[in-house]
């Protein structure tokens, strides 16, 4: 068993702990001061909600801003792969060949994704009733 240490003699001028102070007697009093803080705290709250949202926002916007340039600096590489392998093919089979070769193959690849997407999307549990 531990042994604590006395508690020290209270002071003489110091009211006790369980009395209330005269200001703060009456319940009106004691709820009055209640939602005084109740209202520092919600303003506290929604304060430090807006300063999070901000500093949020402004991370969203730079990221939209580098996503999106990475998606244009993507499709202009993508369109400069083409027009390259265009510009190759074309001196093997001739121009209209080359373009026919490489828009078909750009649309098989584009069916081949859009019909995996679209099974993938059948898939998808959107009723929340059909587990």
């Amino acid at each position: 068993m531990a042994i604590k240490d006395p508690l020290p003699p209270p002071d003489e001028g110091a009211e006790p702990i369980d009395a209330p102070a005269e200001e703060d007697r009456s319940i009106t009093g004691q709820i009055d001061g209640l939602v005084q803080d109740v209202r520092k705290l919600a303003e506290a709250e929604l304060e430090y909600y807006r300063v999070k949202l901000s500093v949020n926002m402004q991370a969203t916007k730079t990221i939209l801003i580098l996503f999106s340039v990475a998606i244009i600096v993507g499709v202009t590489g993508a369109v400069a792969l083409i027009l390259g392998i265009l510009l190759i093919l074309s001196h093997y089979w001739g121009p209209v060949a080359a373009t026919g070769l490489l828009t078909g193959s750009a649309l098989l690849v584009t069916t081949v994704l859009m019909n995996m997407a679209i099974k993938r999307a059948r898939k998808l549990p959107l009723d929340e009733n059909s587990e």
